[in-house]
């Protein structure tokens, strides 16, 4: 299962450093409450900590210094979200959290400097910038820290610090989408809320499923299954080229004689361009032929939803849109779930 994504600096309405002064567990129950009680749209896990429960890095949370160990490092750092970054601490910024940096300015940190306590596979959680944007990834999939640092530099990422993992791995959004690592105390956290408070489709990169390309001109009305043509999966621009993962023909197909209704596709692939210009984000699997949103006639987003989970138990991306209508299927490697 991974949570991943990115957010225009300037949609942060806040970021925080929140501490669990409660020493609650890290159940999915007690992340709600602490985003209830900052008023969050996400929280995650944070830097490592001694078994005293105080940090073990540099630390700095409004102005106020929790760890200063004698030596300079990178970190992630800011004092609003607009300068949000890595830079290098201690400095003036009033919040800042240190770990184990992995990509810094667009280049792969190696030899990556961290523990032997830490070199092995393990759930793994990063926060960072792609494109001078805040972006996040936490997944419990298990990497070692050179695996996860090239994970995200082929995703596009300038800058990335490695945070805990491993049971201290864990995610929650303020719908309650997300996951836990072993419930362990952990003394604290990273918190951000979004100025419009809209969910996004989580990123995952490139996928590496087949995608066929197609001209809608020529190959418009071309039958890719029994009840889905090309030309359904066009670009809403009205450019020519169309690309396709030919999975996601076979999930909708299940879909559609599951139901035995109508399905509708509101939106395939997108160029990058119409994809900037609809909101989307960056690497949007829209992007890649490999994702549609639709509308199955007679049955609501979160009756879509729960079919399409059940044909994709431990892969893809399932987002459900109750306001708008519509749910969101792709066929990333990865488990993905959001409401929106």
């Amino acid at each position: 299962m991974t949570r991943a994504g990115t957010v225009p600096l300037q949609d942060l309405q806040w970021v925080r450093i929140y501490f669990n002064r409660k020493r609650l567990r890290s159940t999915k129950a007690n992340l709600k409450k602490m985003l209830a009680e900052t008023g969050g749209d996400a929280i995650c896990n944070g830097s490592i900590f001694l078994r005293n429960q105080q940090p073990a890095c540099h630390l700095k949370a409004d102005g106020k210094v929790y760890k200063a160990p004698d030596y300079r490092a990178w970190a992630i750092s800011w004092n609003t979200p607009e300068d949000f970054g890595v830079k290098t601490v201690p400095n003036g910024d009033a919040n800042y959290m240190e770990c184990v940096h992995l990509i810094v300015g667009g280049k792969k940190i190696s030899p990556v400097t961290c523990g032997a306590d830490m070199r092995y596979r393990a759930p793994r959680t990063a926060i960072g910038t792609k494109n001078g944007r805040f972006a996040y990834y936490v997944s419990k999939d298990r990497r070692t820290p050179e695996q996860l640092r090239d994970l995200l530099a082929s995703s596009g990422w300038d800058n990335a610090i490695m945070m805990d993992g491993g049971g201290s791995t864990c995610f929650m959004d303020k719908d309650g989408n997300g996951f836990t690592g072993d419930g362990r105390i952990i003394p604290f956290f990273l918190v951000w809320k979004l100025k419009s408070g809209e969910a996004r489709e989580p990123e995952g990169g490139k996928p590496m499923v087949e995608i066929n390309g197609y001209s809608k001109a020529k190959d418009g009305n071309k039958r890719l299954s029994a009840h889905f043509k090309v030309r359904e999966f066009a670009c809403r621009d009205g450019s020519d080229a169309i690309l396709v993962a030919p999975r996601l023909v076979m999930v909708l197909e299940s879909i559609r004689t599951h139901f035995g209704s109508a399905v509708v596709i509101n939106s395939a692939y997108r160029t990058p361009q119409y994809n900037a210009k609809e909101g989307g984000v960056t690497d949007s699997q829209h992007c890649y032929g490999t994702a549609a949103d639709i509308v199955v006639r007679g049955k609501t987003p979160a009756q879509v939803a729960a079919y399409a989970r059940q044909l994709m138990p431990d892969w893809g991306g399932v987002g459900v849109y109750a306001g708008q209508g519509f749910t969101h299927i792709d066929v990333r490697e990865t488990k993905a779930d959001w409401a929106g």
